[in-house]
C-alpha cells in the first residue's frame, strides 16, 4: 500500500483523525454541561467537597480534551503534507515540536491532578481512588514519553531536511 499521496495509508490516516476529532469535541461538550452541573452544585452549597472535587477532575478532563484536539489537528495537517507527497517540509517540523510541547502540558496537567487526587479526592471516592491515581500516573507517563519519543524524532525530521537541502543544492 502507497504511503504518500493520492489514495494512501496517509489519506486513511487523516480520515480516522477527523473522526477521533469529532469523537473528542461531542465528549468535551458533554464534559462542559457536567462541568456547568457541577457549578450550580457548588452555588447551591450543596457538598461543597465533593462538588469541588468533582469540578477539578471535570476541568482536567476538559483541558486534556482540548489539548488532544490540538495534537490531533497537528497530525492532520503532517499527514496532510504526507498525502501531498511533501515529506520533509519546515512545516512538519513546526507541527512536531508543538505535538512534544502539548503531550508535556498534558503530562503535567496529570502528575498534577494525580498530587491533588491523593491530597482530596481520597475521602470522597474511596473505591476508585486508587484506579483513579494508577490510571493518572499511567497516563502522565505516557504523555512524558510520547512527548520525548516526538521531540526526538522532531530533531531527526530536522536534520532530514537539512540533509535533503544539501543535497538538493549539489545537484
Amino acid at each position: 500500500m502507497k504511503i504518500l499521496g493520492e489514495k494512501s495509508l496517509s489519506s486513511k490516516v487523516i480520515v480516522g483523525l477527523k473522526v477521533l476529532f469529532t469523537i473528542i469535541s461531542i465528549v468535551d461538550l458533554l464534559v462542559i454541561e457536567t462541568i456547568v452541573k457541577v457549578i450550580i452544585e457548588l452555588i447551591g452549597m450543596e457538598n461543597v467537597e465533593k462538588s469541588v472535587a468533582s469540578l477539578i477532575l471535570f476541568i482536567m478532563i476538559i483541558t486534556t480534551g482540548i489539548i488532544a484536539l490540538f495534537i490531533i489537528y497537528q497530525f492532520i495537517k503532517i499527514f496532510q503534507h504526507l498525502k501531498d507527497s511533501e515529506l520533509f517540509c519546515e512545516n512538519n517540523v513546526k507541527r512536531l515540536s508543538t505535538i512534544s510541547i502539548y503531550c508535556f502540558v498534558i503530562s503535567t496537567i496529570y502528575f498534577i491532578t494525580a498530587i491533588f487526587a491523593i491530597a482530596t479526592i481520597t475521602k470522597y471516592f474511596q473505591e476508585f481512588v486508587y484506579y483513579i491515581l494508577f490510571s493518572l500516573i499511567i497516563l502522565a507517563i505516557i504523555f512524558c514519553v510520547a512527548g520525548i519519543g516526538i521531540k526526538i524524532l522532531n530533531e531527526i525530521y530536522k536534520k532530514a531536511i537539512e540533509y535533503k537541502e544539501e543535497n538538493d543544492f549539489t545537484i
